[in-house]
């Protein structure tokens, strides 16, 4: 199944490194006639644009910020003749001690991961009734939505806050044609090589309890983006999808642990 964004104009946030990077070049490859990338980080942003010419679109911009929103779908609809697919990727993962969590802190992470989520989706939702284009949305969440970390109370109760809201959003746009999914990446390889040993020494002891036993590659996570814009995603909205590595249903058992223990009959229940 090849999909095509030939004529289509797309907006990509969180653009300046990572998968957001890896989405800019893989809706490039698919034909996309006009890509806004969208970040608050000038020169990386700059850096994911570089090779692409006049296809891509750089805008420094926060999505915290209504104006910003604003001009950047502005940017979309001005530059390429309306917007038929926005992508909110952009967002923060600040890690703190619940007991000693700032409350500037958590309201960062909400500004951007939530609201700049709710912000991006109703201008481009507004954009596309306007366009009378069919449109299609994708937010991101985590699987830290689904399971908590130490640390991660702002990001993972801010994530599932997404969920809700995509579920929201997907009804209230189905009127109009507009399809609206979300993604929910686990462990992607997005870390500058090479890796600090602390963070090596880490993933050497998570990598093996993922039932694919690796992290994924961001080209992973575009390519479910990439079918979720398309025509072929037609039927799909409300959604969340899981790009994961299996992580989602449980993790490898110990290696001791087999269907062919010689102490346990798997099929009758009883052991032997």
């Amino acid at each position: 199944m090849k999909v095509s964004f030939e004529g289509k104009s797309v907006i990509v946030t969180g653009a300046a490194r990572g998968v957001g990077r890896a989405l800019v070049r893989a809706f490039v490859e698919a034909g996309a006639s006009g890509i806004v990338a969208v970040d608050r980080d000038e020169a990386g942003l700059h850096e994911t644009c570089a090779a692409f010419g006049d296809a891509v679109v750089p805008v420094v911009a926060d999505v915290r910020q209504v104006e910003d929103v604003q001009r950047i779908v502005d940017t979309a609809v001005e530059r390429f003749g309306g917007l038929d697919v926005c992508v909110n990727n952009a967002a923060v993962a600040p890690k703190m001690a619940l007991l000693d969590y700032d409350p500037e802190v958590w309201d960062t992470v909400y500004a951007v991961n939530t609201r700049g989520t709710f912000l991006m989706t109703q201008a481009a939702g507004r954009a596309m009734v306007a366009g009378k284009r069919a449109g299609r949305i994708v937010n991101f969440s985590s699987g830290s939505a689904k399971e908590g970390g130490p640390g991660a109370a702002a990001y993972a109760s801010s994530r599932a806050a997404t969920e809700a809201f995509g579920r929201v959003a997907a009804i209230a746009l189905a009127p109009y044609g507009i399809l609206v999914n979300t993604v929910s990446p686990g462990l992607i390889d997005t870390q500058p090589k090479p890796l600090p040993p602390r963070m090596k020494a880490k993933l050497e002891q998570v990598i093996p309890n993922l039932p694919l036993a690796r992290p994924g590659e961001p080209e992973e996570v575009a390519h479910v983006v990439l079918f979720l814009a398309s025509e072929h995603a037609g039927y799909v909205t409300g959604s969340v999808w899981d790009v994961d590595g299996g992580v989602a249903v449980g993790s490898r058992p110990p290696e001791e642990i087999v269907d062919d223990d010689p102490r346990y009959d798997w099929v009758t229940g009883r052991e032997r």
